[in-house]
């Protein structure tokens, strides 16, 4: 336990570094102006940030809520910008409320780094914001070739984005899809069928449960 709470406080330091990297007006931002095209929204938004940089995260005291201060129950649903974690007083028996507060701890800070602070943001730096992610297998393929429909890796993604495509769909889809194998992971008796009839968790094999690995 111990151990688990120094990696998480090691996440937590290169977190709050990110907040030194100044952010500028979203028209000069890479991700500007690009849709996914599987939600065919923006990439970013004006209050899509999630600054929670400083946020004093204790495990099971946690829950996150929407940028309108509404609670969110755990759902396979990704990230859509400005979510924040609240911390409670009590702690949450739920098991997959304490996963999901855990999950947006790391993902939040990897979304807003990748479309809204990439600029100022060294390999070493996303590398370590990603640790997380590698740790657990997570996005450590590499696609053949960099293209609007490939499927990247934490590497690739980065790569990616820093050459400023047109394209925005290959960053959306590795942060859905790196956020939901965190829940796989994380979730318990939890239902990941999707609307399609399809079941991530199984795709990618991922044992439903199993844990996160922070070290």
């Amino acid at each position: 336990m111990l151990k688990s709470r120094v990696a998480m406080l090691s996440l937590l330091i290169v977190i709050i570094s990110l907040n030194e990297v100044v952010a500028k007006d979203l028209e000069r931002l890479w991700s500007y102006g690009l849709t996914s095209r599987r939600t065919n929204t923006p990439l970013i938004s004006e209050n899509g940030e999630h600054n929670i940089y400083g946020s004093l995260f204790a495990y099971g005291y946690s829950i996150v809520i929407d940028g309108k201060g509404r609670r969110l129950h755990p759902s396979g649903r990704p990230l859509e910008g400005g979510e924040q974690l609240l911390r409670t007083s009590n702690y949450q028996n739920d098991p997959n409320i304490r996963a999901h507060a855990q999950v947006v701890l790391i993902m939040a800070p990897i979304r807003d780094a990748l479309l809204y602070h990439l600029e100022g943001l060294s390999y070493d730096k996303w590398k370590k914001l990603t640790r997380p992610l590698t740790l657990n297998g997570i996005k450590i393929t590499q696609a053949p070739n960099l293209n609007p429909r490939a499927i990247l890796s934490s590497r690739q993604v980065y790569e990616y984005a820093k050459s400023r495509p047109m394209e925005g769909s290959p960053v959306m889809r590795y942060l859905e899809e790196a956020e939901l194998e965190l829940k796989c992971l994380t979730f318990v008796n939890f239902n990941f069928v999707n609307p399609e009839g399809h079941n991530h968790c199984e795709e990618q094999g991922i044992q439903q449960g199993k844990g996160l690995r922070l070290e």
